[in-house]
C-alpha cells in the first residue's frame, strides 16, 4: 500500500497515534535458440516491408523479454529458408513471416519450424488494422510461447497504475513493454489502487471524485464506469476472486477499517474480519479459498491468511513492518512490501504460505513498494525511487528479484501497478 493510502487509514482510525500502523525461484535462462528471419513483403510494397520490420522488431523484444528464448539473426548472405544455415548458427527453431498491406489492413503469415525434424511446429495467419500492428506482434509472441512451453505468454498484457503528472492522481494503462501509455480518468481528483478483474475487461479503483473515497469500476470494453461501493468512509479495492464475481476490499463504514467481500452483481458486502484495529490490502489465493491481508492485531502490521471455509487465521510474517501482500498465480508465494528494522527503507519480500520461508527480493535501492505479479507468475511489477530519483517509477523484475528494469520513463510519480490477465 502506498504512503498516501496509509495516511488515509491513519485518518480513518482516531483511536491510533500517528506512529502506529493503520492501515522462488527466478525465471529460467533461455531454453531455445530461435532463428528469427526478416519478415518479407508479400503485397503492399514498401509499406508492407516497413511494417514487417516493425512487427519483427517488437516480436523480437517480446521473445527476449519472455526469458524463454535467445533470438538469432541470419548470418550475412545466408538464406533464411536454409535450415542447415540456421542450425550452423546455433538455432533449434526458426520463425519466418510474410506481410501484406491492403486498404489499411495488415495480413501476416508466420511459420515456426522445428529445425531438428524439419517439420513446421505451426503456421498461423493474422489479420488486423495496420495501425494495430503492435498487437499482432504481441499475439505472435504469445502463440510461440504457448506452442513451445505450453504456457500462456504475457506479451499482450497491460499494467493499470496511478500517476500524478496532471497534478491530480489519475488512472492509467500501459502495455507490459512500456508502450501505449493512456489515461483512463480525468477526474482532477485522487484515484487509488487499481485492480484488474480476471476477465481483463474491468478495473476496480478508488476515487475521491465525489468527496468520499468510493470504490468504482471502469469497464474498458463498454467505455463506462459504475460505483461498486460508496459507503461512508474508506472503500479500497484489494483483489478480485478467481472467477471475477467477488471483490475483497477494505471498508470502514464509520468504524475501524476491516476486510469485506463485495458481491460484484448485487453489490452487497459481507464482513470477513471485525478487528478493533485495522485490516487492509486483502488478496485472494488462486483457488479463492483463502485471503491474505495486512493486520496490526499483533502490534506492527503483519501479513495474515484467513481460511474462508473455517475462518481460521494465521500470521505468516514477523518483520518490523509488512504490507501490500499479493498472492502468486501459482499459489506458493505471497510477495509484499516490508522492512526488517524500523529505520530500513521499504523493500520487497516473498514468503511461502506456511510462513516458514521468507526471502528478500530488493535491498535498499530506494523505496520499493506496491508489488504485483505477472499472470504467469514469473515477473513482479512494483514502484521504486531507485536510480537517484525521488519520484516513484514503475519497475519490473524477475520473480527472484533479479534483472530489475524500468517499465517506461513516465512524467510524474507512478504507483500501485496491477497486472492484467
Amino acid at each position: 500500500m502506498s504512503r498516501a493510502v496509509l495516511a488515509l487509514l491513519l485518518l480513518a482510525s482516531p483511536a491510533y497515534a500517528a506512529d502506529v500502523y493503520i492501515g522462488v525461484s527466478g525465471t529460467s535462462a533461455a531454453q531455445w535458440n530461435l532463428g528469427l528471419a526478416p519478415f518479407s513483403a508479400e503485397r503492399g510494397g514498401g509499406e508492407a516491408q516497413n511494417l514487417g520490420a516493425q512487427i519483427r522488431g517488437v516480436l523480437r523484444d517480446d521473445l527476449m523479454s519472455s526469458r524463454y528464448f535467445k533470438t538469432i539473426d541470419p548470418a550475412p548472405g545466408a538464406d533464411p529458408a536454409d535450415a542447415e544455415a540456421w542450425k550452423k548458427a546455433g538455432a533449434s527453431f526458426s520463425l519466418s513471416g510474410k506481410v501484406s498491406v491492403e486498404a489499411g489492413r495488415a495480413s501476416v503469415t508466420v511459420q515456426l519450424r522445428d529445425l531438428g525434424s524439419g517439420e513446421a511446429a505451426f503456421e498461423r495467419y493474422y489479420k488486423q488494422d495496420a495501425k494495430y500492428w503492435r498487437s499482432v506482434s504481441h499475439k505472435i509472441a504469445d502463440d510461440v510461447v504457448k506452442q513451445l512451453t505450453g504456457k500462456l505468454g504475457i506479451a499482450h498484457t497491460q499494467l493499470a497504475f496511478i500517476n500524478d503528472q496532471t497534478g491530480a492522481k489519475e488512472l492509467y494503462l500501459i502495455d507490459y513493454d512500456g508502450n501505449g501509455v493512456r489515461r483512463l480518468t480525468s477526474d482532477g481528483s485522487i484515484a487509488l489502487l487499481p485492480r484488474w478483474n480476471p476477465d481483463g475487461k474491468r478495473v476496480a479503483y478508488t476515487t475521491y471524485k465525489r468527496g468520499n473515497p468510493d470504490l468504482w469500476e471502469a469497464n474498458l470494453e463498454k467505455g463506462n464506469n459504475r460505483v461498486l461501493s460508496s459507503r461512508q468512509g474508506l472503500n479500497i479495492a484489494g483483489g478480485w476472486s478467481p472467477d471475477g464475481r467477488k471483490l475483497v476490499f477494505t471498508m470502514s463504514d464509520g468504524k475501524n477499517p476491516n476486510i469485506y467481500e463485495l458481491d460484484g452483481k448485487d453489490l452487497s458486502a459481507k464482513a470477513l474480519t471485525s478487528h478493533f484495529g485495522v485490516e487492509s490490502s486483502p488478496t485472494y489465493s488462486p483457488d479463492g479459498n483463502q485471503v491474505a491481508f495486512t493486520s496490526d492485531r499483533s502490534g506492527n502490521p503483519q501479513i495474515h491468511i484467513l481460511d474462508l471455509s473455517t475462518n481460521r487465521l494465521r500470521r505468516v510474517t514477523s518483520l518490523n513492518w509488512c504490507d501490500s501482500p499479493a498472492w502468486s498465480p501459482t499459489g506458493e508465494w505471497i510477495v509484499f512490501a516490508g522492512r526488517a528494522n524500523n529505520k530500513d527503507p521499504m523493500d520487497l519480500y516473498i514468503v511461502d504460505v506456511t510462513g516458514s520461508h521468507i526471502r528478500q527480493l530488493t535491498h535498499g535501492e530506494g523505496t520499493n513498494e506496491n508489488p504485483a505479479w505477472s499472470p504467469d507468475g514469473r515477473f513482479i511489477a512494483f514502484t521504486s525511487t531507485r536510480g537517484g530519483k525521488r519520484r516513484r517509477q514503475l519497475y519490473v523484475m524477475d520473480a527472484d528479484g533479479s534483472a530489475p528494469r524500468v517499465v517506461a520513463e513516465i512524467p510524474g510519480n507512478s504507483s500501485t501497478p496491477s497486472w492484467s490477465p
